[in-house]
């Protein structure tokens, strides 16, 4: 799965999209370019994760593509907790 395919997923988990409900989304909801989210998207739907609905910019996921919303590989990266400094004292 490519970078785009997980972003596009993680949009659908952000927003705790079921199966079967529809989420109107576009590269820019996404944050990635237009040239890259609709070879992603038609990726998606060749695969039977997601459906095209009939308004623009609606889809929706099958219950594979829901399943793998949820799955580990497409959560949220952890961020790294920060390294203390030390405060310096004024003189």
């Amino acid at each position: 799965m490519t970078a785009t395919e997980v972003t596009i997923l993680r949009f659908f988990r952000r927003f705790q999209v079921g199966p079967a409900e529809m989420l109107f989304l576009n590269s820019a909801d996404c944050k990635v370019g237009a040239s890259s989210f609709t070879p992603a998207m038609r990726r998606l739907i060749e695969k039977g994760i997601v459906v095209k609905e009939r308004p623009d910019q609606a889809y929706s996921l099958t219950y594979e593509g829901y399943r793998l919303s949820r799955s580990e590989s497409v959560q949220e990266p952890v961020a790294k907790p920060r390294a203390k400094r030390k405060l310096q004292r004024q003189k």
